[in-house]
């Protein structure tokens, strides 16, 4: 009888309610279908707890709009009943499990729930704010700007300042444009903002693991304007230093030549089984917190959970031919030589006006060529004529097709198209102009828009 009393203590209880069938933003209604679903609740349970939701938030609102809660707009009191059902979810979700979240539901008040709730609300909060502060502390010295305009004041600071934890304990008034390399779902309010403080300070604290000078130097080898892009440093760093262990190279060195790139292509198309890729890329890791001598068990569990990611982003690339996009060798941009570009000197004011005269009396687009090609000999008078001369497409693209790459280089540097957005508050011709521009670089052979490129990177305009 002993022996059996133990074998039935040790049968796990199975529960009725599927955690992972709930939503995380939206515990609380949530549970209460699933709960009704299951059989948990029944007809009378809900009318119950509907009323007692209603009754409560009249009460909320009353104290909201000072003692008067029968002015109150739709959507405020629509928001002060999501911050409640938030406040009440975060305490049933703090329960040992759903089936124990959805007996409390169906025993205890809404009132009494809200209060447990939100003195957990209190408590995560003062948590959130003192890992933001770890967070400033083991920021990276970096360019990248959406990286600190997010930790900064005016970013996540934003938060501690506007959040409502009493009418609108479910919103995230924050502004977050950093995205993390495992982003997070399913979360809102004061939740959502201190698991993004956790992950970034993970991140911040593996990066920490290297010289800013040598990150910056990686992230110039995927981009050197790198600083304006939307771009997950932690993810770089990581793939980099995996790369570096699989080619046996220094992990805190972070750099792949070229050469030692082809190799992991070569290495890697072999292993065509996405299963043998990804075990590759999980023993590499071992190998690289070993070498790094990584101990917190938080930030090697978040390191496991990046690999997917990556080793899918190399079987992306492994299918395309781009492994070099994904391990790049370190690029000091200060040993680069620096281009200088003169335009050259204009021709008189007088003159140059009978040329564009000249110009649009002409019929026939040879003979505008022929003439621009005779008369014009600087940067500076072509860049005129290209908004003076009224030259339709074709004609302009024939004066871009007398350029060299400097030239084309000087031309986008000064006149970049980015997006339709962008060009709303541009004059017409410069707007044409650019879209012109734009669509024949385009065309371009790769090889020759990748030199264009590297020489408008480069290039220091001399007047």
């Amino acid at each position: 009888m002993k022996r059996g009393r133990m074998r039935m203590a040790n049968i796990e209880k199975r529960s009725i309610i599927d955690r992972k069938k709930l939503s995380g933003e939206f515990f609380f209604i949530s549970l209460l279908q699933e709960a009704r679903v299951c059989g948990f609740l029944d007809d009378c349970d809900a009318e119950r707890i509907q009323s007692q939701c209603i009754e409560f938030l009249a009460k909320r609102c009353e104290r909201y709009n000072g003692g008067d809660s029968s002015s109150i707009r739709v959507e405020s009191a629509e928001k002060i009943m999501q911050s409640n059902l938030y406040t009440v979810g975060l305490y049933l979700k703090s329960l040992p499990d759903a089936d124990r979240a959805a007996e409390e539901l169906k025993t205890s008040a809404i009132p009494e729930m809200y209060k447990k709730g939100r003195e957990l609300l209190d408590s995560r909060l003062h948590r959130a704010k003192n890992i933001y502060k770890l967070v400033q502390k083991n920021r990276i010295n970096s360019p990248s700007y959406t990286y600190h305009a997010t930790i900064d004041d005016a970013g996540l600071g934003v938060f501690f300042k506007a959040y409502d934890p009493d009418y609108g304990a479910h919103e995230i008034p924050a502004s977050i444009d950093y995205q993390l390399c495992n982003p997070v779902n399913d979360l809102a309010g004061v939740e959502y903002i201190q698991q993004y403080l956790v992950k970034l300070f993970l991140e911040n604290e593996f990066c920490g693991h290297f010289s800013a000078e040598d990150i910056h130097y990686l992230l110039c080898g995927y981009s050197e304007g790198y600083k304006d892009l939307l771009i997950n440093i932690f993810t770089q760093v990581l793939t980099a230093a995996l790369g570096c262990v699989l080619v046996k190279r220094c992990v805190v060195g972070l750099n792949i030549p070229r050469d030692e790139i082809q190799y992991l292509h070569d290495r890697f198309s072999k292993d065509a089984d996405n299963n043998l890729l990804a075990a590759t890329i999980q023993n590499g890791a071992g190998k690289m917190t070993k070498e790094l001598g990584v101990k917190n068990p938080s930030l090697r569990k978040y390191i496991r959970e990046s690999l997917p990611g990556v080793t899918v982003t190399i079987a992306s690339a492994l299918k395309t031919n781009t492994l070099d996009k994904v391990f790049v060798p370190l690029v000091n941009t200060d040993l680069k030589p620096k281009i200088r570009f003169s335009p050259g000197a204009k021709m008189a004011d007088e003159v140059y006006r009978k040329l564009i005269d000249e110009l649009l009396k002409c019929r026939y687009t040879g003979d505008k060529l022929a003439l621009i090609k005779e008369k014009v000999k600087s940067f500076g008078d072509i860049e005129d004529l290209l908004f003076d001369a009224y030259l339709n497409e074709e004609e302009v693209f024939s004066v871009f097709n007398f350029l060299g790459d400097a030239e084309m280089a000087i031309l986008l540097k000064r006149h970049p198209f980015e997006s339709e957005i962008q060009a709303v508050d541009l004059a017409e011709k410069e707007k044409t102009l650019r879209l012109m521009l734009k669509t024949y670089f385009n065309k371009l052979p790769l090889e020759r828009q990748r030199n264009i490129l590297e020489i408008r990177t480069n290039l220091i305009e001399a007047f």
